[in-house]
């Protein structure tokens, strides 16, 4: 998939509570407007102004996230800080929290509901952290990630930091999917079994099993149907997404 990398405009903004909470802040510190723009500025003073810039990779094409697809994304922060933390959402243009976060390590964590990711104490460390985003279902529109990020002095004080706040939008990708599905593409049985059965004439180039908090349970190119589902595939529900000539589709599904 193409990666495509965008710079994030930073704005100054008052400190918030990163020092205080170097395991991660509660809820609701992104700066966002559906966080009604909350960063605790009674908490900090910035005395200090570090260097800090910020990229984000993601394999979310031009053309827009594909509804109920996991993307992999990529926080990168270059700052001469010693200590540095974040956090993050996703919002519809009503402001609504859309899609979901998941850690792949111990540097990041979710809250409430996988609609935040969050460095852990651990990830205050490093200055680069990785996680997955689930695309929210078709016909949401644009989403705007919304974060906040700390370059600290470890004083163990509330003064001698930077903040900054960036947000970036992504369109929804409404050609290459109808209802999230490929019409006149089904697969069955569901809920599922053993194995999965395609019908419909259509050439899968790849097909990959997510579960709910967005990890990959299988993946595979060409795959040959019937397919038999991993061993180790537990009862719940997964997104499977096929991606085949006729573009991408994600079909949610329920394992017995």
């Amino acid at each position: 998939m193409n990666k495509k990398l965008f710079f994030l405009a930073l704005v100054p903004f008052a400190a918030w509570l990163f020092l205080a909470y170097s395991s991660g802040p509660p809820a609701g510190y992104t700066g966002s407007p559906g966080d009604h723009g909350h960063y605790c500025t009674s908490c900090h003073n910035q005395t200090n102004s570090y260097n800090v810039s910020i990229q984000v990779t993601s394999d979310i094409p031009a053309s827009g996230y594909t509804p109920g697809q996991t993307y992999h994304l990529t926080l990168q922060v270059t700052t001469n800080a010693p200590r540095v933390g974040f956090e993050m959402t996703s919002e519809d243009g009503s402001h609504l929290k859309k899609g979901t976060f998941a850690s792949v390590n111990n540097q990041t964590q979710t809250l409430s509901n996988n609609h935040y990711i969050e460095q852990t104490s651990q990830g205050t460390f490093q200055t680069s952290w990785q996680f997955n985003w689930t695309a929210p279902a078709a016909s949401t529109g644009d989403i705007t990630f919304y974060a906040a990020v700390n370059a600290t002095n470890n004083n163990n004080s509330t003064s001698g930091d930077t903040p900054r706040l960036f947000n970036h939008t992504v369109h929804e990708n409404t050609t290459a999917v109808h209802n999230g599905t490929l019409p006149g593409v089904s697969l069955y049985p569901n809920p599922l079994v053993h194995t999965l059965n395609l019908k419909g004439q259509t050439t899968v180039s790849k097909i990959v099993i997510n579960d709910l908090t967005g990890k990959t349970i299988f993946s595979a190119d060409r795959p040959d149907f019937p397919l038999e589902l991993p061993s180790g595939m537990k009862k719940g529900t997964y997104l499977i997404r096929l991606e085949t000539e006729k573009g991408s589709g994600t079909y949610r599904m329920l394992k017995e």
